[in-house]
């Protein structure tokens, strides 16, 4: 499992950084949920879209029980960091928005992980169903409510990554 988490750290990165470029603010991470379902889609899980209204909820992967989803956040903040690296404000676009708690690179961890745990599955034989989902306009307080209500019940567990 170490072996498959490693073996993705440059796609971690790429994720991280690419995603922290978008710098999408609450209900207009639509780049990001792009570029992320897009991933996930080439690399086998099934994407379904418009869920909970929010347009944007990442993949499945698998068959069966038990339904293990991970999830992070990925909207930006209104004044954040828009220069990778520097612990302060420091403006690549005048007035545009930044990442500045980390929700570039939850959702890196999350699918490097559910990509090493689905070759294991695959490996093993293992029956089971991998979720990613995405923490929508967490900064408004709005996505996860409305996906309590469309998705959640449908999980085993659910794990939320906080960087």
């Amino acid at each position: 499992m170490t072996n498959g988490v490693e073996a993705r750290r440059k796609l971690a990165q790429v994720m991280n950084d690419t995603v922290f470029s978008f710098g999408e603010l609450a209900y207009q991470e639509v780049e990001t949920s792009n570029y992320l379902t897009d991933l996930l889609e080439k690399n086998g899980f099934a994407v379904e879209r418009d869920i909970a209204d929010a347009d944007r909820l990442g993949g499945a992967l698998g068959l069966g029980r038990p339904i293990i989803a991970l999830g992070s956040d990925i909207d930006c903040l209104p004044k954040a960091n828009q220069k990778p690296g520097v612990a302060y404000r420091d403006e690549i676009v005048p007035g545009a928005p930044g990442h500045g708690e980390g929700h570039n690179s939850g959702q890196a961890v999350n699918i490097v992980a559910a990509l090493a745990v689905k070759e294991l599955m695959e490996r093993e034989k293992l029956s089971g169903t991998l979720v990613i989902w995405p923490g929508v306009a967490e900064e408004l307080l709005g996505g996860k409510a409305h996906m309590v209500r469309a998705a959640f019940s449908r999980m085993s567990t659910s794990c939320s990554s906080r960087m």
